[in-house]
């Protein structure tokens, strides 16, 4: 007789060791916690034919969207064909899924996961997995809809109901509900405090709105719970985001050295936060020293241009910060092969014209710059990635324009951001404002 997980999801496994572990890793995986690979490793060292937790590493390997790490998640997804003889259903339809995604082809496998997930509503891991590919596919509504049809799977007495609220939570702030979006945000936090992603949907609103104060707030509150797990990075990377809202520019750059600042071990998540901060900061005229040398170099490390086009901007944003031609042509130029090769929208509306303009911008040729980047601004969403993460794109154009001299283009663009701060034009006229 097979076991199930906690959420009633069929595991091909009849010991009880193997069920707990995968439990106990679903866990972590949810809240974004330290370290779900430890806990499956050893599982898997003594059931080897334990099929689920194979697709389990290969899928948390692959949310890592680092692509020097798919290597590792094609071990994972051929060590769970060896044993699929011993699959259900749903681990047959998961390891479908997760094939093309492991060769290179992520809208593929998010197809297959869409379908798996409306087959399969209380596979808590596929669910999250879908959800995580949606915002970095650019996918909003997905964000929020693919969510809500499963939400009707879950009620409030199931353990891990908590953290669907969390991720509908952020699909409705990325589809502007930011009303229900808060709500649902803290609710999920009530029910698992652990919750990181459903701190980081709140935060999104109140960055959406310009409510600095209620998001550092926030953030300051919950930090012991969320600081030093997997979305740490990323959810200082909003409280130095909500400084700079405040024209408060030191404590911005105190965060990124205390917070933000990759290490060697750092994931291309980490690095996109790390360069798109510190690329905010040179935006306002902030000396940040040599800090540009040390993240032009890890991401230099991961040598892994084409991969993921939101990844690729983050990366010439370091190589153009830190005088790295030769990297900024590199990558630039894959880019610009990427977007005549490849069908999806990513790289040819938006990544190829980005980078150009990133590279004019890093030798002065601002007006240029602005040109490449105004017809990019109405495809953005393409790239991936969050409302607020995309946002330095305009923040770019605004700047450029303001170097060039262009007075009518910085007018209209800083309008327009202003009026899709929620209704809250005053709060994003004082961060222009800071800004000049």
């Amino acid at each position: 007789m097979t076991l199930c997980d906690m959420h009633g999801t069929a595991l091909s496994t009849t010991r009880a060791a193997s069920a707990d572990a995968y439990d106990q890793a679903l866990a972590l995986f949810n809240s974004f916690r330290l370290d779900p690979m430890a806990v499956l490793g050893q599982v898997l060292a003594e059931d080897p034919t334990f099929v689920s937790g194979w697709l389990m590493q290969a899928g948390m390997v692959l949310g890592t969207y680092d692509g020097l790490l798919l290597g590792m998640a094609r071990e994972s997804l051929a060590a769970a064909e060896d044993c699929v003889g011993h699959a259900n259903a749903r681990e047959r339809s998961l390891l479908g899924a997760l094939r093309p995604w492991a060769d290179g082809d992520l809208r593929r496998g998010q197809a297959l996961l869409e379908r798996h997930v409306v087959d399969h509503p209380r596979d808590l891991f596929a669910l999250q997995l879908s959800h995580l590919s949606d915002l970095v596919l650019g996918q909003s509504e997905m964000l929020r809809d693919r969510i809500g049809r499963a939400l009707a799977h879950w009620s409030p007495a199931d353990p891990g109901y908590g953290y669907v609220l969390g991720m509908h939570a952020f699909g409705l702030e990325e589809c502007h509900e930011y009303a229900r979006a808060e709500a649902t945000g803290r609710r999920a936090v009530e029910l698992n405090p652990d919750d990181a992603w459903a701190v980081h949907a709140v935060a999104h609103v109140c960055e959406m709105q310009g409510r600095v104060a209620d998001g550092l707030e926030w953030l300051t509150a919950t930090e012991r719970d969320w600081d030093g797990n997997g979305l740490a990075v990323h959810n200082h990377w909003h409280m130095a985001l909500m400084h700079l809202s405040r024209g408060d520019e030191p404590a911005a750059l105190a965060l990124f050295d205390a917070a933000v600042t990759p290490k060697a071990e750092s994931l291309a998540m980490d690095l996109n936060d790390a360069s798109a901060l510190l690329w905010r900061l040179m935006l306002r005229g902030v000396d940040v020293g040599d800090r540009w040398t040390q993240v032009a170099a890890l991401w230099r490390a991961h040598a892994a241009w084409g991969a993921l086009a939101f990844s690729d901007v983050h990366a010439m944003l370091a190589m153009v910060a830190s005088g790295d031609r030769d990297a900024a042509a590199e990558g630039a130029a894959v880019a610009a092969a990427a977007a005549r090769s490849n069908e999806t929208p990513e790289w040819r509306l938006v990544a190829a014209p980005a980078c150009e303009a990133l590279q004019a911008f890093a030798r002065g040729r601002y007006a240029e710059c602005t040109q490449r980047l105004l017809p990019v601004l109405a495809y953005g969403r393409h790239l991936g990635g969050s409302h607020a993460q995309r946002d330095l794109l305009r923040l770019t154009a605004i700047e450029a324009a303001r170097r060039a001299g262009d007075d009518a283009i910085v007018r209209a663009l800083s309008e327009q951001r202003a009026v899709q701060k929620a209704g809250r034009p005053h709060a994003a006229r004082r961060e222009r404002h800071a800004i000049a």
